[in-house]
């Protein structure tokens, strides 16, 4: 009896798509794992002035 076996470009090619398969699903869970460090600039973490400027609000009503 013979037996069938599968072309050796075939076993390659069957190998290397569940390769990038599992790359793809431990890639995928890596980022949903690691936590990534958020750098704030100081510009934004100043307190921002809470007063109304009346100029500002008058010069944009005299533009309409």
């Amino acid at each position: 009896m013979k037996k069938n076996k599968l072309p050796s470009l075939i076993v390659l090619m069957i190998l290397t798509l569940i390769t990038t398969m599992f790359w793809i699903m431990f890639s995928i869970y890596r980022v949903f794992v690691t936590k990534t460090d958020i750098v704030v600039p100081t510009e934004f973490v100043t307190q921002i002035d809470t007063h109304l400027d009346l100029e500002v609000i008058n010069s944009m009503k005299n533009r309409q």
